[in-house]
């Protein structure tokens, strides 16, 4: 099937082939790196019995059946294997053009929609989308922005990397791009203002997800986008500034974290985590607290799979954020810190994937997954231990959710066609 319907898209003559180049089919034939797979196969398959485990008594007293929740994950997931196997032929090389942009600004137009009718109905957030099931954009949003990024840093590569002082000689009408991207490329010939231009489109979907009240997605788009810039090959001075002015605000909202409110961001969350000690917050403090309990109970060996007691009501919800705990409570040590050791691998892996890859598109869309998984698990680990205010990040394969773990598997499906890529020129 693949064959027969890649052959036939290949085939679409020049005048007709809108995303295409003539160099580049739609599906791909070849190895991909079954190390990578194997990793991704490891996790999703253990994140789903821990997520279970996490869930059946929370999903027995508010669902009405311990296996509501669970089955709920495995039909999302599901779907999310056979987007990744999907993903995984294509060629990932067709997203490196319009494919791009009809993905930013389709993104964009969903956040916004998203965004209207909670305005609409009085919701207290604009995060989901509901249209017989619930859809959280903000998680597709963080692939289609790997995707926009990659694609203007390879139409960028010389500017961002032009010596100080020149300018680079470019020239986008003449490498075939349309009238408009032609227009933006042309005044991106500097550092500057490449940075410039990577920096709006970062901070369009940073104001999206602010508005919708989601600081856990703000922090993620913001180092996301901020460590996918560093990795480009571009000037490193501009981000000691950034890192220097975000320590600045940093150091600002701790101090005085009222700031925020205004944002939707509940500044109890920060006051909360500092003032720990303070017998006022024993309610505000409850999930974090028994999440310490149940990460202090498990000791080196754990108290056995199925026998943690604090997923008995105790935390809230620990299913979607607060799965860890549980993994520390029943595998104790050793099985929680293997779990850590399979993360390292994969991210490890990812980045050699990106590595081995000829491709600079190619390089930096795996390099941009492989550092949304890394914030991730280290935002969710960081919540979870207390080292950070309370503010709702998935771990990723563990946490339940539909958008986020179909999401998490589209861009492993994404790693695999890139190391499908590089398997094909190596022969």
């Amino acid at each position: 099937m693949f064959n027969s319907l890649g052959k036939k898209i290949s085939n679409v003559s020049s005048k007709t082939r809108i995303f295409l180049d003539e160099n580049t089919n739609f599906f791909q034939h070849g190895a991909f790196d079954v190390v990578f797979a194997s990793l991704v196969l490891i996790l999703f398959t253990f994140g789903l019995i821990m997520m279970y485990s996490a869930s059946y008594a929370y999903s027995a007293y508010y669902e009405g059946s311990p296996n509501a929740i669970f089955f709920d994950q495995i039909f999302t997931s599901a779907i999310g294997i056979v987007m990744m196997i999907i993903v995984s032929k294509l060629d990932y090389r067709i997203l490196n053009g319009r494919l791009a942009w009809v993905a930013f600004y389709g993104t964009v137009a969903v956040m916004l929609l998203t965004l209207v009718i909670a305005k609409i109905t009085g919701a207290d957030t604009g995060r989901w989308l509901n249209i017989g099931i619930s859809i959280q954009p903000s998680e597709f949003a963080k692939l289609t922005m790997i995707i926009v990024l990659s694609y203007m840093m390879t139409a960028m590569r010389a500017g961002l990397r032009a010596p100080k002082g020149k300018i680079s000689a470019f020239n986008p009408k003449a490498d075939g791009y349309a009238p408009l991207e032609a227009k933006l490329f042309s005044l991106t010939r500097t550092p500057f203002s490449c940075c410039v231009a990577l920096a709006a489109v970062i901070g369009l979907y940073c104001v999206l997800v602010v508005l919708q009240k989601h600081l856990s997605a703000t922090i993620l788009f913001f180092f996301l986008g901020y460590f996918m810039l560093m990795l480009s090959g571009t000037k490193k001075s501009y981000f000691v500034l950034v890192a220097l002015g975000l320590a600045g605000a940093v150091t600002i909202i701790l101090m005085k974290p009222d700031i925020i409110e205004g944002l939707g961001f509940g500044a109890s969350r920060i006051t909360v985590w500092l003032d720990k000690a303070n017998p006022e917050y024993v309610d505000a403090r409850r999930q974090t607290v028994n999440g310490l309990y149940a990460i202090g109970s498990g000791g080196l060996l754990g108290v056995g799979f199925g026998n943690s007691k604090q997923k008995q009501l105790y935390i809230p919800e620990l299913h979607n954020d607060f799965v860890f705990p549980v993994v520390c409570e029943e595998l104790g040590f050793i099985g929680a810190a293997a779990i850590v050791i399979l993360f390292a691998f994969l991210i490890y892996r990812g980045f050699k994937i990106a590595k081995e890859c000829n491709d600079y598109f190619g390089s930096m869309l795996v390099m941009g997954i492989m550092i949304q998984i890394g914030l991730q698990v280290i935002i969710n680990l960081a919540v979870v231990t207390d080292l950070f205010p309370n503010t709702g990040m998935v771990l990723p394969f563990f946490s339940s959710g539909g958008s986020s773990i179909i999401s998490i598997l589209m861009e492993m499906g994404l790693v695999l066609s890139v190391s499908r890529r590089s398997s094909i020129e190596k022969k």
